[in-house]
């Protein structure tokens, strides 16, 4: 055998061997980078299924509870002031811009009433729109405590219902038997309670903003994630030619 011949093995087996090396590290590379992509794959669906359940949630509560809720208390705080501004008309005094609550919470009462006038006013109001506004606001308290935020129901929950509760008896009594009372609830307005609601109505609409667009960033990574597979894939493919070839 000439000296030419083992060279050219000799180099014909370096190329051989450099081959395999390569063959070798590129499949190893792209095992690796396949549990990666399955790990951040499981990892991205946990995340997907958690982010979905909690914004599921959060627009029911939105939906279903407090965004009525919100609504009957904004609607029931303008009445209020318009009948608080009729009640000024007719006693000759200067009429208000800002919007009140009912009871005193803004500085000013409608309490005590001057006159038959004032009082057939009030009693409309009270049979018309604060009544009715409070029933619906009672049902949707029965009927949806699973949406309530928080762990337990809150106390000004429970003092809204034993204001309207009491007020609506002593007037049924007054409106069947002839029983006189101050036209009005034994217990004062619970202010905290539209506080509350009107608070947590803001953070559940500010957290549904904070899931859409986490909902947004992950639907853009899954498209990242779903190049990189296709890349590992295309690199599985070239690998196993490469094998074939040698």
């Amino acid at each position: 055998m000439t000296s030419s011949s083992i060279k050219a093995m000799n180099t014909g087996n370096t190329g051989f061997t450099a081959t395999i090396i390569t063959t070798a590290i590129t499949t190893a590379f792209a095992v690796v980078a396949g549990i990666v992509n399955h790990i951040m794959s499981g990892n991205r669906d946990r995340e997907n299924q958690q982010t979905t359940a909690s914004l599921k949630y959060t627009e029911q509560q939105l939906e279903e509870l407090y965004g009525p809720l919100a609504f009957l208390i904004w609607e029931g705080r303008r009445t209020y002031t318009d009948l608080a501004e009729k009640l000024r008309e007719m006693r000759g005094q200067k009429r208000i811009l800002e919007s009140l609550q009912v009871g005193e919470k803004n500085g000013y009462t409608i309490f005590p009433f001057k006159n038959e006038a004032e009082i057939k006013l009030w009693i409309f109001w009270i049979e018309k729109d604060a009544f009715p506004r409070h029933e619906k606001i009672k049902k949707l308290l029965m009927t949806k405590t699973h949406l309530i935020e928080g762990e337990i129901l809150p106390e000004s929950y429970l003092k809204f219902l034993d204001y309207h509760n009491s007020w609506k008896m002593e007037h049924l009594r007054w409106q069947e038997q002839q029983i006189e009372y101050l036209w009005k609830s034994k217990f004062d307005f619970p202010f905290q309670f539209e506080d509350e609601v009107l608070k947590t109505f803001k953070n559940l609409k500010r957290q549904q903003a904070n899931f859409l667009k986490v909902n947004h960033d992950l639907r853009k990574n899954s498209q990242n994630y779903a190049k990189i597979s296709k890349n590992i894939t295309l690199l599985n493919r070239q690998n196993a030619n490469n094998v074939n070839n040698l």
